[in-house]
């Protein structure tokens, strides 16, 4: 079931479920070119930036990475962003998809309450969807506010709870 490297000639891939050709990935860096008919994007979280917090202490912000819908729907993968306070900006440059195996992934960003007795649930900042083609959907609570100057990172402006949240991302196809 794991990943294993296969021997291809000329090229080095990666063979997922018990080597099936349909989802072999390229890991040599072009991703950016079309792989069996279908379009793989790479989505790095490039940075997050504070403007509002839900709380009055520090807001410790995590990103929650799924695929799937339904029934079909699972975790990627949960990782912390940091402390925020207003003005704060973290860059973790981290890749949350490589745009194998499935059509899309949904970044949700959150606000942890675990270590906060009587505030009740996690809450939530905002989403986008991302799919393979690198197009972008904003979900709830989310604007998209196009590309940075620079025109390499795709900006989202995320306002649950009360909050403010900049987040970048950089989506290569």
């Amino acid at each position: 079931m794991g990943q294993r490297l296969c021997k291809q000639p000329g090229r080095r891939v990666a063979c997922t479920r018990n080597g099936d050709f349909n989802s072999l990935i390229r890991i040599d860096g072009s991703i950016g070119k079309r792989l069996l008919g279908r379009f793989m994007a790479k989505v790095t979280l490039h940075a997050v930036l504070c403007h509002a917090k839900t709380e009055s202490d520090a807001d410790e912000i995590y990103c929650l990475v799924t695929t799937g819908t339904g029934s079909e729907r699972r975790e990627v993968m949960r990782f912390d962003v940091g402390n925020f306070e207003i003005g704060c900006e973290i860059r973790p440059a981290r890749l949350v998809w490589n745009g194998t195996a499935w059509p899309d992934v949904t970044i949700t960003v959150m606000e942890n309450d675990a270590n906060e007795p009587g505030r009740g649930a996690d809450d939530f900042i905002g989403e986008v969807t991302v799919s393979a083609d690198g197009n972008c959907q904003p979900g709830r609570a989310t604007l998209d506010e196009g590309y940075d100057q620079t025109k390499r990172f795709r900006r989202f402006s995320m306002t649950g709870s009360g909050a403010h949240y900049l987040v970048q991302l950089e989506v290569q196809t």
